[in-house]
C-alpha cells in the first residue's frame, strides 16, 4: 500500500476517534452533568413534603426558610437516577434500531439519523431549566441514543487494520467511553460561571462539524474480510465517492464470504457455524455472552447512577466534596481509551503466531501453506483472558465501593473504569469475530437492547437500597458481586468450544 493510502487511513481512524471522543458516549458522564442539575434546582420540587431536606451541603428540616439556593433531597435523587436509567436505555435500545439501520442500509443513512438526534439532545438541555425538568428524560434518551450508532458505525474502521482489527475496535470503544469527560468540562464551565445553555449550544456545534465524517466513511460500509482489491482503490474509493461498485460491496457483505478464501474454496468456521441470524441469537454462545454482558454492564451502570448518594453518605453531603470527587470520576474516564487499547492488545497478541494444523495431508504443500497459521479458533480462544480479567477488574471494584472509606473510592472509580474500557471493548470486537459480518449490527443491537432490559434493574435495586436497607448499598452489592461470578461461564464455555472444534480446522477453514 503506497503512502497516500496509509495517510488515508490515518486520517480515518483519526476523524472517527475524535468524534467518539467527544460525542461517543457523553451520557456516561451523567456524575458530573447530576451535579449541575441538582445546583439548578431541577426536580427540586419533589422535596416539598420530604422529612429531610439539603440546602447548599447544610442539613435542615423541611420546614426551614431558606431564600437562596435549591432544596436537595431523597426524591430529588431517585428521579434523576430515573432519568439516567432510561437515558442509558436509550443507549442500549439505539443499538438495536442503528445495528438493522446499519445492516439494511448501510453507514451513511445511520449517521445521519444518529447525528441528528445528538443535535436535538443538545439544544434540549440548553434551552430546558427547572420549570422543564421532565425535558431532561427526552434529552438524555436522545443523546445516548445517538451516540449509540457512532459506536457502530466507527468500529468498522478496525477492519482496514488487518491484525490489528482488535486494538483498533477497543480504540473506538475506548474513545466512546471516554466521552464520558465531556460532561466534566460542563460541569467545570458551570463552576466558572459558563452558563448550561452555552455549553450545550456549542456541543451542537461540534456535533454539526463531524457531519465530515459522513464522507469519510464509505456509503455503505467496509466490508471484512477487505477483498484484495481494495489495496488498490482509487484515491477516494474509502469514502463515499468510491468507485467501487456500492452494490457489489453489498452483496460482498450479504454474503459474508472472504475473496481470497473464496478462491481456494474455503469457508470461514462462523459462516458454517451460524448460517442464519437465528443461529446466532439461539447459540449458546450469543446467550452465555449477553448474559456475562448484561451482568458486568448492571453493575457498573448501578454504580454509575448511584454515585452521588453514595458520596452523600461519605462526605456528610458536603457539596463541595462531592463536587470534587464526581470531577474526579468523570474524568478518570478520559482513561478508557487507553485502557481499551490494552484491551486490544491482550485478544490481538498472538495474531502472527504460527500454529501447526495436524491434520493436514502431506502430499497437499497448498492446504498446508493456506493452514500453516493460527487458526480462527486459536484467535476466538486469545478472548478467554481478555473476559477473566473483566471479570476479575469488575469484583474488584465492587470490593472496594463496599468499603466506606471516602479516600479509596478513588481505587474504586479506577478498578471501575478500567473493567468497563474492557467490557465495552470486548463487546464490539467478539461479536465482530464470532459472528459473520453479514449479521454483525443486528445480532450487537439485539445483545444491547436486552442488555438495556436488565439495566432496568436499577431503579428497583434503588428502591430496596432506600426503603428495605435503609441507604445501606451493602447487600445489593454483596448479591451484584454473586452474579460477577456467575457469568465466568462465558469464558469456560468458550474453552470448551474451541476444544471441541479445533481438530476441524483444517476441513472447516
Amino acid at each position: 500500500m503506497d503512502l497516500s493510502k496509509n495517510i488515508r487511513k490515518k486520517v480515518i481512524l483519526i476523524s472517527s476517534l475524535a468524534e467518539c471522543l467527544i460525542l461517543g458516549g457523553p451520557a456516561y458522564g451523567w456524575p458530573s452533568l447530576v451535579f449541575v442539575l441538582r445546583d439548578r434546582g431541577y426536580f427540586s420540587d419533589l422535596c416539598v413534603n420530604s422529612e429531610q431536606v439539603t440546602y447548599n451541603g447544610n442539613n435542615s428540616s423541611s420546614d426551614q426558610n431558606i431564600d437562596s439556593g435549591y432544596p436537595t433531597c431523597a426524591e430529588q435523587d431517585a428521579r434523576l437516577q430515573l432519568v439516567f436509567i432510561i437515558g442509558i436505555f436509550g443507549q442500549n435500545s439505539g443499538a438495536l434500531i442503528f445495528g438493522f439501520i446499519y445492516d439494511k442500509f448501510g453507514t451513511r443513512i445511520a449517521r445521519i439519523i444518529s447525528s441528528t438526534l445528538i443535535l436535538l439532545a443538545c439544544l434540549i438541555f440548553a434551552f430546558s431549566g427547572p420549570p422543564t425538568s421532565n425535558l431532561t428524560f427526552i434529552a438524555l434518551h436522545l443523546l445516548a441514543t445517538g451516540s449509540s450508532n457512532l459506536l457502530v458505525t466507527s468500529s468498522q474502521v478496525g477492519n482496514i487494520f488487518g491484525n490489528f482489527r482488535s486494538t483498533v475496535i477497543g480504540l473506538t470503544s475506548g474513545a466512546c467511553g471516554s466521552s464520558a469527560v465531556i460532561m466534566v468540562f460542563i460541569q467545570i464551565a458551570y463552576n466558572a460561571g459558563i452558563s448550561m445553555m452555552a455549553s450545550f449550544s456549542f456541543l451542537a456545534g461540534i456535533t454539526v462539524f463531524f457531519t465530515i465524517n459522513t464522507v469519510l466513511l464509505p456509503k455503505y460500509k467496509f466490508p471484512w474480510p477487505l477483498p484484495s482489491d481494495l489495496e488498490n482503490m482509487k484515491p477516494m474509493d474509502y469514502g463515499a465517492t468510491s468507485s467501487v461498485n456500492e452494490k457489489e460491496l453489498s452483496e460482498f457483505n450479504a454474503s459474508g464470504s472472504n475473496p481470497t478464501t473464496t478462491s481456494n474454496k474455503e469457508t470461514s468456521w462462523v459462516d458454517v457455524e451460524y448460517k442464519t441470524r437465528l443461529s446466532c441469537l439461539s447459540s449458546l454462545m450469543f446467550l452465555l455472552f449477553f448474559m456475562w454482558f448484561s451482568i458486568i454492564q448492571l453493575i457498573h451502570l448501578f454504580y454509575l447512577g448511584t454515585v452521588n448518594p453514595r458520596l452523600q453518605e461519605l462526605t456528610g453531603d458536603s457539596t463541595d466534596t462531592i463536587s470534587t470527587y464526581s470531577e474526579i470520576f468523570t474524568a478518570l474516564h478520559s482513561a478508557l481509551i487507553v485502557f481499551a487499547f490494552c484491551c486490544g492488545i491482550v485478544v490481538d497478541r498472538n495474531k502472527t503466531k504460527v500454529v501447526p494444523v495436524t491434520n493436514v495431508k502431506d502430499n497437499d504443500s497448498t492446504n498446508y501453506q493456506s493452514h500453516s497459521i493460527r487458526s480462527h479458533f486459536d484467535d476466538l480462544q486469545d478472548f478467554i483472558p481478555a473476559f477473566v480479567i473483566t471479570n476479575l477488574l469488575t469484583a474488584s471494584f465492587s470490593v472496594c465501593s463496599m468499603i466506606t472509606i471516602l479516600k479509596l473510592q478513588i481505587l474504586t472509580f479506577i478498578l471501575g473504569i478500567i473493567g468497563r474500557s474492557f467490557l465495552y471493548a470486548l463487546l464490539v470486537a467478539f461479536l465482530a469475530f464470532a459472528f459473520p459480518a453479514k449479521y454483525f449490527g443486528s445480532v450487537y443491537g439485539i445483545c444491547r437492547i436486552v442488555a438495556a432490559c436488565i439495566s432496568l434493574l436499577q431503579y428497583p435495586l434503588l428502591q430496596m437500597v432506600q426503603n428495605v436497607f435503609a441507604d445501606n448499598f451493602l447487600y445489593i452489592d454483596l448479591l451484584l458481586v454473586l452474579l460477577n461470578v456467575c457469568s465466568l461461564s462465558l469464558p469456560v464455555y468458550v474453552y470448551y468450544f474451541v476444544l471441541k472444534k479445533r481438530p476441524k480446522v483444517g476441513s472447516e477453514n
